[in-house]
């Protein structure tokens, strides 16, 4: 029954299909973006409070002026080299990962240069192992700590195995910020990122239900609100009007004035239509140009009303600035005992309509029922 709309004509060497695609490429490239930009604000954190840790423990062991400028290098230098390098890439995803399992390797290195010093090897090991965790998952953080592992076996076999785990009081002191900013930093990155996370599940869940162009419920959600409805008048016996309106000689305005004008059409008579319902009403987007209202505790007499009501108001708007008109044509049908399905629900409205289709439309038709045909 319902007449979707015809699909937009290309626009120069575009289609209108294009459009979506380059949308989607679009937020897929923000979304690349925002990644990048997190993980380079947690690495400078998290590699300077970590460079400061290894600094106080290579300051005691009076190591060479060398691996400073790796600490240096690795701790102040290399968050920025790293973002640099996954803006420009053609990649960036899978460049930052590589990039996270160098941090993740680096960590193993600092640990056999520090000689397995306990507190800040744990640190170390545990920080670097749990970000991984939260940005990439279990297996991302088990490959990471490996890398790790290796790395850390194969630096210290090169230093001949030095191992020296005892802590001294200085070494904790600098260890003290990163045990307590960079937890509290991921804590609240973490907390951030699972209420963007909810927010794009409410947003694709009400994309589920509504359409985006009327804010109305889509076909699928609006059948089955007139599903319950149909169970509860079976259970209780409480009346409700099933309503289905049609613009009339939409694709005339289509193919005359062009599909922009449509969409338009179709999104002023969605707000007026809104206006018009009960808050207990329910109105969705049944097709194209085709809507539909469910109105419980509602007998069609009450029903005529606002349809009358909502009919008027369509005839005497002026939808585009030159003055565009348009008309609708009702059908309605009251739920009755010999209704037992939601189709035949939907049929009963569908004859109402198509009847004020075929008497010049602009008009309202009750379908048949017992009580209207005695009326």
């Amino acid at each position: 029954m319902a007449r979707l709309l015809h699909e937009n004509p290309p626009n120069g060497d575009r289609s209108q299909n294009d459009l979506p695609l380059e949308r989607a490429n679009r937020i897929d490239e923000q979304n690349r973006t925002r990644f990048g930009w997190r993980t380079y604000r947690m690495r400078m954190l998290g590699l300077a409070l970590g460079a400061i840790c290894v600094g106080a423990v290579l300051l005691e062991h009076h190591d060479s002026l060398g691996l400073w400028a790796l600490l240096i290098f690795n701790g102040f230098i290399w968050p920025h080299l790293a973002y640099w390098r996954v803006q420009r890439s053609q990649e960036p995803v899978q460049d930052e990962y590589r990039n996270l399992t160098f941090d993740a390797a680096m960590g193993g290195f600092w640990i056999a240069a520090m000689q397995f010093d306990a507190l800040p090897s744990a640190l170390l090991m545990v920080m670097l192992t749990m970000d991984k965790v939260i940005i990439g998952g279990p297996r991302f953080g088990a490959r990471t700590l490996g890398a790790m592992i290796l790395t850390c076996l194969a630096s210290s076999a090169a230093w001949g195995f030095a191992f020296q785990p005892m802590t001294s009081y200085p070494v904790v002191v600098a260890c003290l910020p990163f045990l307590a900013i960079y937890p509290m930093a991921i804590g609240f990155a973490t907390h951030s990122l699972s209420r963007k996370a909810h927010e794009q599940k409410q947003t694709l869940e009400k994309m589920a239900r509504f359409d985006a162009a009327t804010g109305l419920m889509n076909r699928q959600q609006w059948l089955y609100a007139v599903s319950i409805e149909m169970r509860r008048y079976q259970r209780y016996q409480r009346p409700s009007v099933l309503v289905l309106i049609d613009i009339d000689r939409f694709k005339q305005i289509n193919d005359t004035r062009g599909h922009t004008v449509g969409d338009s059409v179709v999104e002023e008579f969605a707000r007026l239509m809104k206006a018009c319902l009960r808050d207990t009403d329910t109105g969705g987007r049944y097709g194209g140009d085709e809507f539909g209202i469910v109105m419980p505790d509602c007998r069609w007499e009450e029903a005529i009303v606002a349809a009358e009501r909502l009919r008027r108001q369509v005839a005497a708007y002026a939808f585009t600035r030159d003055g565009l008109r348009c008309t609708v044509s009702i059908g309605l049908a009251e739920l009755n005992p010999s209704i037992d399905s939601v189709s035949e629900w939907i049929d009963a409205a569908d004859q109402g309509l198509y009847a004020a289709k075929r008497r010049g439309r602009d008009c309202i038709v009750v379908a048949p029922s017992p009580r209207s045909a005695a009326a």
